[in-house]
């Protein structure tokens, strides 16, 4: 199968779920040795934040970095240059399809190759809500990364 590209991950801040499911998918791409430009943004971003620290530590349990990653607002334009947009949850494909009717059918839940169920936000939690939160980014990545071909 083709990989798309750009494909654009989206979650509320831009500062927990999105970077490091980009970041991810990133990896697996270069591990497979292919090409795909990933990008993530956030709906209610404030920009220049960076990932939390229970975050960061968690990202380095999956061999991900996301030490430099700071969060950005997203731009419809962001939506248009994208040929696959993943979101965390329901409402935010919704918002999306109020934000850019046209882009619609290329929005997908991250979870569909797998439960369909929404990402819990671990953002202001625990280490463990962090772990938990990206082992399950790390299995709906992998699917879809299966699914490309990788």
């Amino acid at each position: 199968m083709m990989i798309p590209s750009p494909i654009l991950m989206i979650c509320a801040g831009n500062i927990c779920r999105s970077p490091f499911a980009e970041a991810y998918l990133r990896k697996r791409f270069e591990d497979a040795g292919v090409y795909s430009k990933v990008f993530s943004r956030g709906l209610l971003a404030l920009p220049n934040q960076r990932a939390p620290e229970n975050g960061q530590l968690a990202a380095k349990e999956f061999d991900i970095d996301l030490s430099a990653h700071i969060s950005q607002p997203l731009l419809g334009t962001d939506l248009d240059q994208a040929a696959l947009v993943m979101v965390m949850e329901v409402e935010q494909r919704q918002h999306l399809a109020k934000m850019r009717p046209s882009c619609i059918g290329k929005v997908f839940l991250l979870s569909q190759m797998t439960d369909g169920n929404p990402i819990a936000d671990p953002m202001g939690k625990d280490l463990e809500a962090f772990r938990s939160a990206y082992k399950v980014i790390a299995t709906d990545v992998d699917a879809w990364a299966k699914r490309f071909g990788v």
